[in-house]
């Protein structure tokens, strides 16, 4: 992920002194070094910055938004444990600086800290760091937790404060498609377009969306976008496969399945696609071999099993069927109860 520091815009800082302490030449001096210090930052002049933030701190120890700064370039260098030092150096000279906690925050989530991330981030926003990136962030950690709606209404808040912030558009587009309601979704995606055009998975999600809406040639337009933009897109393949399948271009479909598996071999939606192509075209073994080698590695995917069971069927072999449409209740696929009702006679 392209490092946040790079997003957010940053003006001169005036500050005051923390401790008082300082002479007045030694404020001036002091808070000059700070601005050419941003200003370096933004230039990407990481170097020259870390000097300038060196003298800061060498006229001022207990100067938070020197370590606030140098955090920041620690972290721009990937070096998360002294960016962790810096911003704790912050936080305990100025306990109110939620730009600390915010990048804080964005540490914890790069490392995959669920939890913890989320705590930094309500200390940002509740000190006053009301930066769009800040509800984003917390939108992302939260959909980590599985707290949609709550995830969702930090996304509309980074909206409220960034009109074209794309990629929250996409995240919130991506709950209302989760729950159903596929023309917001479809909405969201349509707007993070309009405003970030170079964006492969939006198209890709779009085109999801046109899916679950009957629309397969107009899905299938929108794969091609997201392929034209990042030819190795492997889901588009797989997706845009998909909808060919259902409009009967079956060569076409498997090209795509085949195409998507060359760029990720793991890929579980174009190795199903396929088994389930592969069964259509009465190659049933094969499809079952390839469904027996998922669920080796995806042992409690319940569609996986939900789809055997259709293909055991198809074999002959309906108790195999009923067993695997079974499992697949066992592990939350509601849609296995219809089938079910085949299996009671046995």
């Amino acid at each position: 992920m392209r490092k946040i520091l790079l997003f957010i815009a940053i003006g001169s800082v005036s500050l005051q002194v923390v401790l008082g302490q300082l002479a007045f030449s030694e404020k001036r001096q002091r808070d000059r070094a700070l601005n050419e210090a941003i200003t370096f930052i933004m230039q990407e002049q990481y170097e020259l910055a870390a000097s300038k933030l060196t003298q800061c701190l060498a006229l001022d120890s207990a100067f938070s938004q020197a370590y606030l700064q140098r955090g920041r370039i620690f972290i721009e260098w990937g070096l998360e444990e002294d960016a962790m030092a810096d911003l704790n150096q912050a936080i305990e000279y100025d306990p109110t600086l939620g730009e600390a906690y915010f990048y804080k925050g964005y540490i914890l989530f790069e490392s995959d800290t669920i939890g913890t991330d989320t705590v930094q981030f309500n200390a940002a926003i509740s000190n006053g760091f009301h930066s769009p990136w800040a509800y984003y962030f917390r939108g992302l950690t939260r959909l980590r937790e599985e707290q949609d709606q709550l995830a969702l209404d930090d996304f509309s808040a980074a909206i409220d404060l960034k009109e074209d912030f794309a990629q929250a558009y996409h995240e919130r587009a991506g709950i209302k498609k989760r729950s159903g309601d596929l023309q917001e979704a479809h909405f969201d995606y349509q707007t993070a377009i309009t405003n970030q055009p170079v964006f492969p998975l939006a198209y890709n999600n779009r085109g999801s969306v046109k899916i679950l809406l009957g629309d397969y040639e107009g899905a299938i337009a929108d794969f091609n976008k997201a392929l034209e933009q990042d030819p190795d897109l492997a889901i588009s393949l797989s997706n845009r496969g998909y909808a060919r399948y259902y409009l009967g271009e079956l060569e076409g479909a498997m090209l795509d399945f085949n195409a998507a598996l060359a760029l990720d071999a793991e890929l579980t939606d174009a190795l199903l696609n396929k088994a389930s192509l592969l069964a259509r075209q009465d190659q049933v073994l094969p499809a079952l071999e390839l469904l027996d080698g998922i669920l080796e590695d995806s042992p409690e995917d319940a569609m996986l099993y939900l789809n055997r069971g259709l293909i055991r069927e198809l074999s002959g072999d309906i108790n195999g069927a009923c067993n695997d449409w079974n499992r697949a209740k066992e592990l939350g696929a509601e849609q296995a109860e219809a089938y079910l009702n085949e299996c009671k006679n046995l």
